[in-house]
């Protein structure tokens, strides 16, 4: 496994690096890849109020992977995982559980209870629900042609334990 840095602190050029990192991936539309941008500018201009927190892993000072996740509005101890992303030429080198096991951790401390995470039911998220399944997510609910045709959301949670 390749020397990992974590960093929680948001920084300008996070803007062009999540969208490089979210672009390389292959699985994202264009309209997901403003939005995943768009929350980086959320919370530069806000800071904490914006309710997004973020995890940065770096290999070698670049950014190659990150996480988004934040307190649900209107509850007390659920959080949703908005976000977990790492460039192509990054990926199966276990940087995504390192990141996903410190943003676990991160929303332990923060008083979280349980983490949700959505994801597409296509064949090309295949890996996407394996890699939560192999870190003790389990699906909670499963809405039909939600995305698109054919194209269901699928809700994973995780209950976290003292």
């Amino acid at each position: 496994m390749e020397q990992v840095q974590l960093r929680k602190e948001v920084r300008k050029d996070d803007l062009s690096r999540v969208e490089t990192i979210v672009r390389s991936t292959g699985f994202f539309r264009e309209d997901e890849v403003v939005v995943a941008v768009e929350l980086v500018e959320e919370r530069l201009r806000k800071g904490a109020e914006s309710g997004y927190e973020f995890i940065f892993a770096e290999v070698n000072g670049e950014t190659v992977a990150y996480s988004c996740f934040g307190l649900i509005p209107c509850t007390l101890h659920s959080f949703d995982l908005y976000w977990i992303a790492t460039h192509k030429d990054h990926m199966n080198r276990g940087i995504g559980r390192e990141l996903l096991k410190e943003s676990e951790s991160a929303i332990y401390l923060m008083g979280g209870h349980a983490i949700y995470v959505e994801t597409s039911s296509r064949e090309l998220y295949e890996p996407t629900r394996a890699f939560y399944e192999n870190n003790e997510y389990f699906i909670k609910s499963h809405y039909e042609n939600f995305y698109d045709e054919d194209d269901d959301k699928i809700v994973y949670v995780k209950y976290l334990i003292p």
